[in-house]
């Protein structure tokens, strides 16, 4: 009995090997981060090598290290384009994806498997195939070194629309038809209703959106050519230029700084990621 009983409450190797990997996995995808925090607080002037830096070792350097990049350098600056720039694009994204699932989804009109198909068509198509055309037509606009030719391009999102339209075919019909018969309107039925079910699809929308639009380099770099209209990602790259000549603490305090409203938008809302992945794959 009591070896029974010993055998029941003790690991297996199957839920050893699984907690191994998982562990493993975790310690590959955080040290990197641990690493450049080591790096940027510690003392200047050591060279790598020789110091492999696994853990802080100067709080002051650290800070006096992020003081001279804002100090010295257009990083605030770039941070408020980048802001704004994530900013609008979520709204935007969010606006335009939901209205458009919300018909796709819940509503039959003439040509709307067509039309969804030919959307979901760009989701195949490389992005340096249509990025040419597009900077050509946002030339022609005179959109160049502005934000709306940062963000508009990229407001009609396929995978956004593919992801809303999932979810919002879970959401039972009898419950669109009963606020119809309640006197609401078409538009009240997509803001009282449907909005407020899919919050959590929002929620996993806009973070991936922020996650995309804070490290996309290539639009920005030929969009905004002006120093008022770069983002964190061209003054980044800026710091990680063979020949900008900066020592290693101040090309790794530049991608730290970069790197942490990623995390903490992340940090806050995983949370709400899981759950809207959860929910977007149970039916009725």
């Amino acid at each position: 009995m009591t070896a029974k009983r010993a055998s029941a409450t003790s690991p297996t190797i199957w839920t050893v090997l699984k907690w191994t990997v998982a562990i493993l996995a975790a310690v590959i995808a955080v040290f990197p981060v641990w690493w450049m925090i080591n790096v940027v607080f510690s003392e200047p002037g050591q060279p790598v090598s020789i110091n492999p830096r696994l853990w802080p070792t100067s709080l002051t350097a650290g800070l006096q290290t992020v003081h001279v990049i804002f100090a010295e350098t257009a990083y605030l600056h770039a941070y408020m384009v980048s802001v704004c720039y994530s900013v609008l694009t979520i709204a935007g994204v969010l606006l335009f994806g939901s209205a458009a699932a919300f018909e796709f989804a819940l509503f039959d009109f003439p040509g709307r498997r067509i039309i969804f198909g030919i959307v979901m068509l760009a989701l195949m198509v490389p992005t340096a195939v249509t990025i040419i055309p597009t900077y050509l037509l946002t030339a022609d606009l005179g959109w160049l070194n502005s934000m709306q030719g940062l963000v508009v391009p990229g407001l009609a999102s396929a995978f956004g629309l593919f992801m809303l339209v999932q979810f919002m075919r879970a959401i039972p019909a009898d419950m669109i038809e009963a606020a119809r018969l309640d006197g609401a309107s078409h538009l009240q039925i997509y803001w009282h209703v449907v909005l407020p079910l899919c919050r959590n699809a929002m929620v996993t929308l806009a973070i991936l959106t922020f996650m995309q639009t804070w490290g996309n380099y290539m639009w920005p770099l030929l969009v905004g050519t002006s120093p008022d209209m770069y983002t964190v990602g061209q003054i980044v790259g800026m710091f990680n230029s063979p020949l900008s000549h900066q020592t290693v603490e101040v090309v790794m305090t530049a991608n730290l700084l970069a790197a942490v409203p990623p995390l903490i938008f992340y940090l806050l809302f995983q949370r709400k990621i899981v759950e809207g992945i959860a929910m977007s794959g149970t039916k009725g």
